[in-house]
């Protein structure tokens, strides 16, 4: 395998084509290129973060929504045994005092 280059008088070997580049194209240019492949190289990190992020919540609001099914559920359960022993108990003393409906009398 073959060494790098050996430096040029007091240049680095990568420091020629470096030069070249930015003055053919320009300094704006050159940095304007280094920022965009840091923030599309960190941007992919980033979502991937956010993707993983999402997976987890995802789960977590399923589990939340069943568990907040089931309580509502059992509530609503309640409810309906609470009304139905309601109206027993207003039948059975309706019974014993004697209470009847004016469409009935």
């Amino acid at each position: 395998m073959a060494d790098a280059p050996a430096s040029t008088g007091s240049q680095p070997w990568w420091l020629q084509p470096l030069i070249t580049i930015i003055t053919q194209v320009g300094v704006p240019t050159v940095i304007a290129g280094v920022l965009l492949w840091f923030v599309l190289f960190k941007l992919d990190g980033v979502l991937h973060d956010v993707a993983h992020a999402q997976e987890d919540n995802v789960r977590a609001m399923a589990a939340m929504q069943e568990t907040l099914i089931a309580a509502l559920d059992k509530q609503a359960n309640r409810f309906e045994q609470v009304i139905r022993d309601n109206m027993a108990v207003n039948r059975e003393l309706a019974d014993r005092y004697g209470y009847k409906p004016k469409e009935a009398q």
